[in-house]
């Protein structure tokens, strides 16, 4: 059995995660599962928990992280899916299941909705604890560093079943960060024509070759539309707003008849738009939160290597080395981050 306490990063507010010593968590409800964590990414979640000031709200007090995988340890009474042995990877987002979006099939838009790592204890720790429901199992033989992709994975899966790309496609997509990366090797995989990424940073663009893209475009330097035209002749196929705040350089990068797909989160972001433009060239704008009962896909893509993605991964970290590394990602030094605990 654990100890009964470990090591966790907790969030103490504004700016604050602080590395200390917690009890181990211990079952509270017949559904509970308790996790020896393996992995866990750093999300674009947390660093945005830890701006200064926040660009989104996490409770005081609690443990973050919610992209890990890990082994289970101990299971509630009425838990019969898992046991001891099993290796899980935990889908962060609970939905209620009885509101009227739950009832529609489409849980992403719970209204009552809680995110583990946000509203209650994550996996920045040696241990974590999460309702069976909230977990599916992976292979023995998943690489560690490819399990923290999981959930960052399936989120992007929602996105890509809305764009429904054709192979031989052209996609643009905006932001060269770990999302984008990985919507990058995903439209890959799936035959896109070319993948051009518009990133500002260049670190994040010689990155963005390495990883696969066929062109990075600097919007700072160079005319964006005109770039973007001269690739593709008419424009992209389909465009991913991986940064929340760039719907109008999708819609200048779209050609007539193409799907916007609104994907970063950034709760502060406003646009000003010239509906002509989506009504006379029949522009699709679609949001994308989450995904919808993709996390088996997800998996399989992984287990399979369908898609490779732990080649992203810039920083691994401890527990300790968790703050410096975190700062280092929020100032654009690298690309994917992950902390292994046990490290």
């Amino acid at each position: 059995m654990p100890e009964k306490t470990m090591l966790a990063a907790v969030f103490e507010g504004e700016g604050r995660l602080e590395i200390r010593e917690v009890p181990t968590p211990a079952l509270n409800t017949p559904q509970d599962v308790l996790l020896k964590v393996e992995i866990c990414g750093i999300c674009g979640t947390d660093l945005r928990f830890l701006a200064v000031p926040p660009l989104m709200q996490a409770k005081k007090g609690i443990i973050l992280g919610h992209e890990y995988i890990g082994q289970v340890v101990e299971v509630g009474s009425e838990v019969r899916q898992f046991q001891p042995g099993d290796r899980v990877a935990v889908i962060p987002d609970i939905p209620c299941g009885y509101c009227q979006f739950c009832a529609e099939a489409r849980p992403n838009l719970c209204e009552n909705m809680y995110a583990i790592g946000g509203d209650v204890d994550g996996g920045f720790a040696h241990y974590a604890l999460a309702p069976a429901k909230a977990l599916a199992k992976i292979s023995h033989d998943l690489p560690v560093e490819a399990g923290a992709f999981v959930e960052l994975l399936s989120c992007v899966l929602g996105g890509v079943q809305k764009a429904a790309l054709l192979p031989g496609e052209d996609v643009v997509i905006i932001g060269a960060g770990p999302a984008g990366l990985v919507y990058l090797k995903v439209f890959k995989a799936a035959g896109a024509g070319q993948v051009i990424m518009v990133e500002v940073s260049p670190w994040r663009s010689e990155f963005a070759y390495r990883a696969g893209a066929d062109l990075v475009i600097n919007p700072r330097e160079t005319n964006l539309r005109d770039a973007v035209r001269t690739a593709t002749g008419r424009g992209a196929h389909v465009v991913v707003d991986a940064v929340g705040s760039e719907l109008g350089a999708a819609i200048s990068t779209a050609r007539k008849g193409g799907r916007i797909i609104m994907f970063g989160e950034n709760h502060q972001a406003e646009a000003v738009i010239h509906p002509h433009q989506i009504q006379g060239q029949e522009l699709r704008i679609l949001g994308s939160f989450i995904g919808i009962q993709v996390f088996p896909q997800a998996i399989r893509m992984l287990e399979s290597g369908a898609v490779k993605l732990d080649d992203l991964i810039t920083h691994r970290l401890s527990l300790a080395e968790l703050p410096g590394g975190i700062a280092e990602l929020a100032a654009g030094r690298g690309a994917k981050g992950v902390c292994l605990p046990w490290l």
